[in-house]
């Protein structure tokens, strides 16, 4: 799978699953630990910060919500 593929299935999944375990964790594990919720304004920092991270780190993400 592509890595713009990957990233667009952890951004859906966790736009469409705000409130799971997953996408907090996703979130947690990419932004800050402390993060409380997933909003807009998590996402967007979210998919920014998908775009400059590892390989290794991305198919850990999507391992995750997958």
């Amino acid at each position: 799978m592509e890595r713009e593929q990957r990233i667009e299935a952890i951004m859906e999944f966790i736009d469409e699953n705000r409130e799971s375990y997953a996408s907090l964790a996703v979130c947690r594990r990419a932004l800050e630990r402390g993060l409380a919720a997933v909003d807009d304004q998590t996402i967007q920092r979210l998919e920014q910060k998908l775009q400059t991270i590892p390989e290794d780190e991305l198919e850990a993400y999507y391992y995750i919500i997958r």
